[in-house]
């Protein structure tokens, strides 16, 4: 099985394989690429049952506006640009500078360990666009969206400059990293798919950020999650594992354990 790498993980192997942490029969090399899937099969069934993506994704989405000066949008943690199309023709002629609108809540502070992210856009008062446009998809906001994305010094640096394409790093220690961690340098976003004492394996251009040449003694991050939702990660994989030994092929069923769900349910959009 190869193993596949296209979004954050809300864990990473060492943990899961702690024994000290989860208590869980994992322990060991031999499975580390079924472990890796399933990990990253139970990362995604963590969103669907929250309705929120907890991960960080740079992309473009289009909003209906009401024509007064509040936009609701999803969770969403950074604006890179905000355009608006005035007269219908899905030009987006209106550029709007920063000085135009506010995020709100005023302190959400999503890149913060204790923060929660943007949940509406309104335009300032003191600003030179005053509403956004009535009709469909008349809003376009470019920008990073997710519950939040908090980023943690490695202690490491890269050992050696690494091309757009490379799908391999040079760090100073690969043992400040694990497969299944999610890793910033400059604004790429890489997930780590195997360490070895030459370095890290990686998939580039995680999440919607673009691949990048980037300069030795780069410094790299490490992207970490809200506890409680990392906890829960690890716990619901160590489960489904020691449930199903042979693996192949594994089933991830639509629920999810009591103290699972008591760690997710604050995070949970949309819950009673």
């Amino acid at each position: 099985m190869a193993t596949e790498a296209y979004r954050s993980l809300y864990g990473d192997l060492s943990k899961l394989k702690d024994p000290s942490l989860l208590d869980d029969p994992a322990n060991g090399g031999g499975a580390d690429t079924e472990l890796f899937q399933l990990l990253l099969a139970v990362s995604e069934a963590v969103d669907n049952y929250c309705n929120r993506r907890f991960y960080a994704l740079t992309e473009e989405r289009r909003f209906d506006g009401a024509g007064d000066a509040l936009l609701h949008v999803p969770d969403l943690i950074a604006v890179a640009s905000l355009a608006t199309d005035e007269n219908g023709d899905g030009e987006y002629e209106t550029a709007w500078d920063a000085a135009d609108y506010q995020l709100l809540p005023l302190n959400a502070a999503p890149t913060e360990h204790w923060g929660s992210p943007y949940n509406a856009v309104r335009a300032r008062s003191s600003g030179a666009k005053r509403q956004f446009a009535r009709g469909e998809a008349r809003v376009r906001i470019s920008g990073t969206w997710g519950y939040g994305e908090r980023l943690e010094p490695s202690g490491s640096l890269l050992a050696g400059p690494a091309g757009s394409a490379a799908d391999s790093l040079a760090v100073d220690r690969a043992s400040d990293f694990a497969a299944g961690q999610t890793i910033a340098v400059g604004d790429e976003r890489m997930l780590v798919t195997g360490t070895s004492a030459q370095g890290l394996t990686v998939r580039r251009g995680l999440n919607g950020t673009a691949p990048a040449a980037h300069a030795d003694n780069a410094a790299v991050s490490i992207v970490r999650w809200p506890a409680p939702v990392e906890r829960a990660a690890l716990i619901n994989a160590a489960r489904i594992w020691t449930r199903a030994p042979a693996f192949e092929p594994f089933y991830v069923g639509p629920g999810m354990d009591t103290d699972v769900r008591m760690l997710l349910e604050p995070y949970r959009l949309g819950a009673a």
